[in-house]
């Protein structure tokens, strides 16, 4: 009894250390990627494997073909999505990276219709639904060309033709849909299907509400999207997506920027990866817009988002860096009231000339241009003539406006010489001109930061309330703005 308990442990062992090598080399076979294809007709050369990610492509792998036959292989997995097989600058064509161990052939004459595809569930489906749009549009296209200059009864018929073509589609498509309802691809479809927008409900006259459509389309916008799977990403429809909800449906103000944003980022919740990429998109967008006052959106991601612990992929430093920009730009947010230039312990500390003290506030017009130069910068005394040409040209045409100049540095003598040489003599210009105790010159505030100076020139437009109309503008800008604010 003993031998043979023996006899069943060693069997028992031998099975389990067997099974486990098996395993192993099995798990060893199928860890990484393959991808092997086989393009008839494809010159020996070098092809690439990239994948869509935010609007672009980015390159992944490339391999060498050797009698039509290459492999993209590695260590690693690839992260699922829509890839580009590339074979020329112009020349390409995409799969779907779902499995990691597959293979594809074709033709070089007929890169799609001749596709098959091996150890792939994905790209079969994929093809097939490629394969019959191709050839929807084979047969739709000499219809709209012939449209273009039919008449009568003729017209009539090639539009019924049409019809029938889009009926064929839409009958594909749902069958496809419901046949599919497992493969990645069919996500695709459905995030490009748009909004069916019922009838317009009417309003308290009796006639259709004519707003209905828009805030029906853009509050079904996203139903299509699985925001759940981070494969959507590596997609072209995910950054299209986004970027028509956010620039074209999102009117261009940053408070109905940041209704959408705040809306777009609760969907991406469903996935990490998802979240952080609609994030930092955002964020990054809009802080290098080029739309004077967008950046009010990427404080608004920062503070709702970043300083909140939200952001989890961003290390202490970058969070630090982040939060001192948008705490930086935040005073002078288009619409809020400019900073008055105050000491630490609230009182005025900009002098002029004479050392006499001013403030904002003394300014008495309808609107003042905030001027910052640096007397001995050659960019300052290039620009500084046309601002003066153009404050002046306003002023003559009757409007009010006054000039608040701020020197930015500390040279008394420097100073004088460039309001004498720039003949601005008019402006109220001024300088943070106070001393330490052994002479050397001190910053009276945080005047710079508040005013986000770190060249210049730079220029700001304050009404009679000294709320920041404008900053940040060419001296042709101030004519332009204050031109269309009183409708000349």
């Amino acid at each position: 009894m003993k031998k043979l308990l023996l006899l069943i442990s060693i069997l028992s062992f031998t099975f389990n250390t067997d099974a486990q090598t098996l395993a192993d080399l099995l798990q060893k076979k199928t860890s990484g990627h393959k991808i092997t294809g086989t393009i008839t007709g494809l010159q020996d050369s070098t092809v690439m494997l990239a994948y869509y990610f935010g609007g672009k492509q980015y390159a992944t792998d490339t391999a060498v073909v050797t009698n039509g036959k290459f492999t993209f292989e590695g260590e690693k997995e690839l992260k699922g999505g829509m890839y580009l097989v590339v074979l020329s600058e112009s020349r390409y064509f995409d799969i779907i990276v779902s499995e990691q161990h597959f293979s594809f052939s074709t033709k070089t004459d007929d890169l799609v219709g001749a596709m098959t595809f091996k150890n792939s569930k994905e790209n079969p489906a994929f093809y097939e639904y490629l394969n019959f749009i191709t050839d929807m549009q084979k047969e739709v296209t000499p219809l709209r060309k012939q449209l273009e200059t039919a008449e009568g009864e003729n017209k009539k018929a090639l539009q019924e033709k049409a019809s029938e073509v889009d009926k064929k589609v839409k009958e594909f498509r749902s069958n496809f849909i419901k046949n599919n309802s497992d493969k990645f691809f069919t996500k695709i479809i459905n995030a490009t299907t748009e909004p069916v927008i019922p009838e317009s409900p009417l309003d308290s006259l009796g006639n259709p509400d004519k707003t209905f459509p828009y805030r029906f389309y853009k509050k079904h916008f996203w139903d299509n999207i699985d925001f759940s799977d981070e494969r959507m990403l590596r997609t072209p429809i995910f950054y299209s997506k986004m970027d028509q909800y956010l620039d074209k449906l999102t009117a261009k103000h940053p408070d109905s920027i940041n209704v959408s944003a705040d809306v777009l980022v609760e969907h991406s919740r469903a996935n990490s990866e998802i979240f952080q990429y609609v994030v930092s998109y955002i964020t990054s967008t809009y802080e290098r817009s080029k739309i004077m006052g967008m950046d009010a959106v990427f404080v608004h991601m920062v503070e709702n988002y970043y300083i909140t612990n939200q952001c989890d992929w961003v290390d202490s430093t970058q969070l630090v860096k982040i939060a001192d920009r948008a705490q930086k730009i935040a005073p002078n947010l288009i619409g809020r009231k400019a900073s008055e230039f105050l000491d630490f312990y609230g009182r005025p500390f900009m002098k002029d000339t004479l050392e006499k003290l001013h403030t904002l506030q003394e300014i008495n017009a309808d609107y003042t241009a905030l001027i910052f130069y640096g007397p001995t910068c050659g960019h300052c005394k290039k620009e500084i003539p046309k601002v003066k040409h153009d404050v002046d040209s306003l002023i003559a045409a009757g409007h009010n406006i006054e000039t608040f100049a701020v020197a930015t540095e500390f040279d008394k003598t420097e100073w004088k010489k460039f309001i004498n040489n720039q003949k601005i003599g008019d402006w109220t210009n001024v300088a943070d001109i106070n001393h330490d105790e052994e002479g050397n010159p001190v910053a009276s505030s945080d005047w710079r930061d508040k005013y986000d100076i770190y060249s210049t020139p730079v220029i700001y437009l304050l009404d009679k309330d000294k709320k920041i109309i404008a900053k940040r503008i060419t001296h042709t800008q101030i004519v332009e703005i204050i031109s269309r604010l009183e409708g000349n």
